[in-house]
């Protein structure tokens, strides 16, 4: 998939880790019918990446680098846990976006090593060092916030998605809705619904 103008605000070393998660959570499918098939788009499909992005640059300090940062962390020990005597070692800078190398398969794997707790706190980016509390609200947060943007209005906002909630307006269908059988916002119109009936109107009764 090719990144967006939008989205070049972030490295694409972190691009390419956020794609990575957002395509293992909810991959791409084909639905198998009599008559034929069809394709259900995945996370990656609908540019839920850049919510999860969005998500993590709206908070009071951003972590998007960081989270990256994270990530590759547990990618490394998944490779130092099946290649013991490799003599691949660690680096921040040309380690990034090691995640996003890995299978489906192992990018679940390494997600539930932070989730477990079974990589060394001690040499995790800040805030995470040594903060396992903040490490695993932070991977609940990506499960959360990847599905919340999958079943919203995200990918139809287009090319205002990332613009201020004031500013955004839907510029196409939602593919999520037709997943989950919503109608679309229902918008109120004026119509006579009886007359007004006051407390002194009940009293006289």
């Amino acid at each position: 998939m090719v990144t967006s103008s939008m989205s070049c605000k972030w490295p694409y070393t972190t691009q390419m880790n956020f794609m990575a998660v957002v395509d293992a959570l909810i991959p791409s499918s084909v639905i198998m019918f009599n008559c034929g098939c069809t394709v259900q788009h995945g996370g990656l499909s609908l540019s839920i990446w850049e919510y999860l992005l969005m998500s993590l640059d709206s908070l009071p300090v951003p972590l998007t680098e960081e989270t990256s940062q994270l990530l590759d962390l547990s990618a490394f020990y998944l490779y130092k846990k099946r290649y013991p005597l490799s003599f691949f070692i660690y680096h921040t800078h040309t380690s990034k976006a090691l995640f996003s190398t890995l299978s489906r398969k192992d990018r679940l794997r390494a997600i539930e090593l932070l989730e477990n707790l079974k990589v060394p706190l001690d040499i995790l980016p800040v805030p995470y060092k040594n903060n396992p509390s903040l490490l695993q609200i932070m991977i609940d947060s990506l499960y959360q916030l990847t599905f919340f943007g999958y079943y919203s209005e995200w990918y139809g906002y287009g090319e205002t998605r990332l613009n201020s909630p004031a500013f955004r307006y839907l510029r196409t269908y939602p593919v999520s809705w037709t997943y989950t059988g919503y109608p679309g916002p229902s918008f109120g119109y004026r119509d006579f619904r009886g007359f007004l009936l006051k407390m002194e109107d009940l009293k006289q009764e």
